[in-house]
């Protein structure tokens, strides 16, 4: 029976542990720290890019960590916003008995009402080194994609604003997919050039392969001018209907239709309007060559393009969300 006992006594563990907390009263606290090593846990590195922390300092002071992380944001969004370029389009196109061709309808529209009021002598059109239908339909097109890209900030905003309350992603990816549709439909927009140019017999300059240079600095500087207006915009509903209510005037007093005035006081309206400067020189690599005389005014505001679409970035990276605070109240 002695030998039971014994054996029952060296195997029961927690009565060791009693014993040698009777013996050794240090050791209680001994246990207690190695019970609180056990319990704690590494971070795991997996999750520690997702981390996000919350400081009353403004991004602006630091600029080049506001840029990175700009650029990290479009990088990191690249798949969602390929992802919703994709459904975008088949959903735009889906339910509609034309499909495509709504692409091609609102510069073929205003074209041939413009050819329609020249005809009838409503305004004359003199000057143009080329047909006054490839004339007007190349600007057509390209004030079409400027004003797609100065409306397509703030049309992202409103028509996602349930998910920008509700899931976090890289808010960077909305830019993306709105100047992807923007790109999509100006470049389908274009191949109704090449119908016309050969109608018409349009010679092809060299400079056509700097068109595309001019097209995408029209289309930046009419996006970072949308990223500018975007914060107000989405604040107060007064400067969608503004700009609704503006655009044919500003239509109006771009040379679109007409050929832009190259003397003073005339050209400084040229320069004073932010759709003419671009608008006018990629036209002219389009249609006119090298002999454009607005080449200077063209290169300088492509120059003026980067600087103001980074503006434009930081503007929309900072101010957004304070704007999704907004919408959510």
């Amino acid at each position: 029976m002695a030998s039971n006992v014994g054996n029952s006594i060296s195997t029961d563990p927690e009565a060791g542990q009693a014993d040698e907390l009777r013996d050794n009263p240090d050791s209680d606290k001994v246990g207690a720290e190695n019970a609180a090593n056990n319990n704690t846990t590494e971070p795991d590195d997996t999750y520690a890019e997702m981390i996000t922390v919350y400081n009353s300092s403004s991004d602006i002071r630091s600029p080049i960590k506001l840029f990175k992380s700009i650029l990290a944001g479009f990088y990191q969004g690249r798949e969602l916003s390929w992802r919703l370029f994709m459904r975008n389009l088949k959903g735009l196109y889906r339910q509609t008995l034309l499909g495509l061709f709504w692409a091609f309808l609102p510069p073929i529209a205003n074209t041939a009402m413009w050819i329609f009021l020249k005809s009838t002598g409503v305004f004359k059109m003199e000057g143009t080194v080329v047909d006054a239908t490839v004339y007007i339909l190349t600007g057509m097109i390209l004030w079409q994609a400027f004003i797609d890209a100065f409306q397509m900030p703030l049309a992202a905003l409103s028509k996602n604003k349930n998910m920008l309350g509700k899931l976090r992603f890289p808010r960077e990816a909305l830019l993306a997919v709105g100047f992807g549709e923007v790109m999509f439909n100006l470049a389908i927009r274009l191949l109704l050039l090449i119908p016309a140019f050969l109608w018409f017999n349009v010679a092809v300059h060299w400079t056509i392969l700097l068109a595309p240079i001019g097209v995408l600095g029209l289309v930046l500087f009419g996006t970072a001018l949308g990223l500018l207006i975007m914060p107000v915009g989405s604040l107060y509903q007064d400067v969608g209907r503004f700009i609704s209510m503006a655009l044919p005037f500003w239509m109006i007093i771009t040379p679109i239709i007409y050929v832009p005035w190259t003397d003073y006081p005339g050209n400084l309206l040229n320069w004073l309007n932010p759709a003419a400067p671009l608008l006018i020189w990629s036209r002219d690599l389009l249609l006119v060559g090298s002999s454009s005389p607005h080449l200077m005014m063209g290169l300088i505001f492509i120059g003026a393009t980067i600087p103001l679409l980074l503006l434009g970035l930081v503007f929309y990276h900072v101010s957004l969300p304070v704007l999704i605070e907004r919408m959510q109240a």
